[in-house]
């Protein structure tokens, strides 16, 4: 009995150690487990979390379009999508007619999206060195009375042409210049100029500062118009994505040139110039639902411009058209459009679209054509504007010449009354201006019966 209670001690000790070794191998297990669990509640998570992402994202790519070509959204769709097309002319309520167009055949608005852009405005509008706003405008908005509606085509049908089909080409900037300044040629000189056609081409192989069908400046382009003129369309015939070169064997002296160049911004003043001399140049934003405008007076519908027509730099995709006349149709008034996407678009080329809609109306460029007339009347504007700078500088020397008298005869006036301190600091602190209004005074009295 003493043997067992001296081993007992010894034998417990042993349970309680493999007990609580027992008890810790469980404990690490229990460990271990719970941490597997984690993780894969974790793994979970992020799973779930990466499949919702991954559906937000998708849904906005299919409203705001790709970030970049390549990239599938509602951008894959095409242009001439007759779901689409019947969707437009739904939405339109009679206003104008969608349809099919072939110069769109197989683009897809991803197509438009991004070989269509590039198209701006310098944003430097009166800026020293930058195009100016155009001289006398609110003048020119009060001087007459305007027809209610307008189509240049009507008066003079041999000043304009054909169509541009510009093709997969960014050019709307050029071909939209070269058409304003030819019709204003033709307009203002139609004996010689009827039927004009100058060169888009050569802007966008000759014209370093555009970036021929990557697109260009709707108003830099008339700097490179106004400097280097332009040869006709025989000269250097329209290649668009093909490309040409800097190329030509016509003479320097058959370019054309433009005399200045301003932008109106009032639509008064922009149907007054309209009338008097030709179209203008103006950016139009684009939309899905215009591509397919087939005739009438164009609005953009409901979810027109929400999901596409916006570049990579977040700026709205803009087209060059020549703006040749306006009207009223059912009580809605219009502008009168010209674009470069063959006659088979639109209505032979052209297109109605609703004032305060589309049409940049602030920022329309005009151009005044080198003729032999316009020279003469700018040699004859700049004789007047001489003359007038030359009576100027001779009123300015009478005028300072005056102040110098006055005030030597004020001076010696103030010396012979002996004045104090404080009047001769006054007389230090008055200024020319003191001693003309003096001189008015005195001629005044002079001149009283």
């Amino acid at each position: 009995m003493g043997r067992s209670n001296t081993l007992k001690p010894a034998v417990v000790e042993k349970e309680e150690a493999k007990v609580d070794a027992q008890n810790k191998a469980a404990e690490a297990t229990a460990r271990r487990f719970k941490s597997k669990k984690q993780k894969s509640n974790m793994t979970y998570n992020i799973a779930v979390g990466s499949v919702i992402a991954a559906c937000v994202i998708a849904a906005f790519a299919a409203v705001s379009g790709p970030a970049k070509p390549g990239s599938a959204s509602a951008l894959d769709n095409y242009v001439n999508d007759a779901s689409h097309i019947d969707d437009v002319t739904s939405k339109a309520e009679g206003n104008f007619t969608a349809a099919a167009s072939p110069f769109f055949n197989k683009w897809t608005l991803a197509d438009v999206k991004w070989g269509h852009s590039g198209i701006h405005l310098s944003g430097m509008l009166n800026m020293p060195g930058a195009v100016q706003v155009c001289e006398g405008e609110e003048g020119m908005e009060e001087g007459g009375a305007i027809p209610p509606s307008y189509d240049a085509r009507a008066n003079w049908p041999g000043c304009f042409g054909d169509v541009h089909d510009s093709g997969n080409c960014s050019s709307s900037y050029a071909t939209a210049a070269v058409d304003a300044i030819a019709s204003r040629f033709c307009i203002a000189d139609n004996d010689k100029h009827n039927a004009l056609r100058l060169s888009a081409q050569q802007i966008l192989s000759c014209d370093k500062k555009s970036n021929g069908c990557k697109g260009g400046g709707v108003d830099n382009v008339w700097a490179y118009i106004q400097r280097r003129g332009l040869y006709p369309e025989d000269c250097l015939p329209f290649a668009g994505e093909k490309g040409a070169q800097c190329k030509t064997e016509c003479k320097e002296e058959q370019k054309l040139k433009v005399l200045d160049h301003c932008v109106l911004t009032r639509q008064k003043a922009i149907k007054r110039e309209i009338y008097n001399r030709g179209p203008v140049v103006a950016p139009i934003s684009i939309k899905k639902d215009y591509l397919v405008y087939s005739n009438g007076v164009y609005s953009p519908t409901e979810g027109a411009s929400s999901d596409f027509m916006y570049d990579e730099a977040g700026k709205p995709v803009l087209h060059a058209v020549s703006v040749l006349g306006w009207g009223k149709s059912q009580g809605t008034p219009y502008w009168l459009v010209r674009h470069s996407w063959g006659s088979n678009w639109g209505e032979n080329g052209y297109a109605r679209v609703a004032t305060d809609t589309v049409l940049h109306e602030g920022y329309a460029v005009a151009g005044t054509p080198a003729t032999a007339s316009a020279i003469a009347a700018a040699e004859a504007k700049k004789g007047d504007d001489a003359k007038k700078k030359e009576e100027a500088r001779i009123e300015r020397v009478a005028r300072d010449a005056r102040i110098a008298e006055n005030r030597k005869r004020y001076e010696a006036e103030q010396a012979a009354n002996a004045p104090p301190q404080e009047a001769t600091e006054e007389l230090d602190d008055m200024e020319d201006d003191d001693f003309e209004a003096e001189v008015d005074l005195d001629s005044d009295a002079e001149a009283a019966p």
